[in-house]
């Protein structure tokens, strides 16, 4: 039996297939430091779990509504307003099954075939993988290094047709650490206002910046407010990856074809951790538990980017938001692929090509600092041997 057309082009996630061969030469007694999953090393707040475990208690482990529950929708619209400076209707919010589930949502709910859909390269590829399964012609505004990782309007606005239907930009970026700033958007907003089209805004790590940076949604923009759909979630910043929980804040207008969707996809999310998750978005100003693992990641980020930049071989810009550094290894003479083979093979770390995020990413690794400092220390002193070794080799 043939497998559906739309299929073609699907591809095993490159991260989860360097998982897998870490899985295997960790097996054969070889020690290997990770900086490959975006998967904080913290364990879910306690007050968290104990939410969830009195939900259990209490019996909410029956059928949800597809938007999670009123409360739900409540403590995500609070939480836009205290710490955003956005107001939305509770009844604008759509509960998911994790970040990944919502991009499948808004992207399956809107694009047909022959519709164009623009996303950032480089990017984490379940846009373009959804985008092709839509039937869509994917195309692509490429981030620089030498711009800032910020959008160049000026091609943005060469890749916008009457044929654009959406539009989808990440800030914090996964996976490059850059934030939009408040003038890039702006420009963006100029160029959309007059279009009938989608802004997609993944804001998954808006939580997590640094060095006084903040990460302003689209949907701040008087030009782009109704024309913004947000994805943001729980798995990063409240450390809770296995949840798999999301949440969609759309327009009004389209609530219903989203709302119709997703129940079609996942029925509903568990009751309990809906519970947990309520909990967790109108406790965490109580407890600070985000601070505290941002301060961290904070620590971290800084010796690793002090590092790199000492190195011949190695830099990399100062990341303000997610918790990834894009390094440069172009000095290397390696493509992306054959460096983090070669610097597995030989030094036991691990890290994420660039290339699979688009080819704007070639010349460059994503390093995740979700590991801990003790792996961060351990990696860098690996690093400044595999940097003197190059330089030995007369690279």
């Amino acid at each position: 039996m043939k497998k559906a057309d739309r299929l073609n082009k699907l591809e095993m996630s490159k991260i989860r297939m360097t998982s897998k061969k870490m899985d295997a030469i960790e097996a054969s007694g070889q020690k290997i430091i990770r900086f490959t999953y975006g998967e904080p090393n913290f364990n879910t707040p306690d007050y968290i779990k104990e939410a969830a475990k009195k939900a259990i208690d209490e019996n909410h482990t029956k059928y949800t509504d597809y938007t999670g529950s009123p409360a739900f929708q409540a403590a995500v619209a609070a939480k836009y307003e205290r710490e955003n400076g956005l107001k939305f209707k509770p009844s604008q919010v759509i509960s998911t099954h994790g970040g990944a589930q919502a991009a499948y949502l808004v992207l399956t709910t809107f694009l047909n075939p022959g519709d164009e859909v623009i996303i950032p390269n480089p990017m984490y590829n379940i846009y373009r993988i959804i985008g092709e399964i839509c039937g869509a012609t994917v195309k692509e505004y490429k981030l620089k290094e030498e711009n800032g990782f910020q959008i160049d309007l000026k091609e943005m606005e060469s890749l916008i047709t009457d044929k654009t239907k959406m539009i989808v930009i990440c800030s914090p970026s996964n996976p490059i650490g850059s934030v939009l700033t408040d003038e890039n958007l702006e420009g963006l907003g100029e160029l959309v206002k007059d279009k009938d089209l989608i802004i997609c805004s993944d804001e998954m790590y808006e939580r997590l910046t640094y060095d006084g940076v903040q990460a302003s949604s689209p949907a701040k923009f008087d030009t782009m407010r109704d024309k913004t759909i947000i994805i943001n979630g729980f798995s990063k910043a409240f450390a809770m990856t296995g949840w798999r929980i999301g949440y969609v804040i759309t327009p009004e207008e389209w609530f219903e074809p989203l709302y119709l969707h997703t129940g079609h996809q996942v029925s509903g999310m568990a009751d309990f951790i809906i519970e947990a998750c309520t909990v967790a978005l109108n406790d965490e100003p109580k407890y600070g538990t985000i601070e505290k693992m941002r301060a961290e990641f904070d620590e971290r980020r800084k010796f690793l980017v002090k590092e790199i930049n000492s190195m011949k071989h190695f830099s990399c810009l100062n990341p303000v938001g997610a918790f990834y550094i894009f390094m440069n290894i172009k000095k290397t003479g390696m493509t992306s692929d054959e460096f983090c083979d070669w610097i597995v093979e030989n030094y036991g770390v691990a890290m994420i090509t660039g290339s699979c995020f688009g080819s704007e990413g070639e010349g460059f690794v994503r390093i995740s600092y979700a590991s801990s400092m003790e792996d961060c220390k351990a990696a860098m002193e690996i690093l400044h041997k595999a940097d003197e070794d190059l330089t030995a080799q007369g690279k």
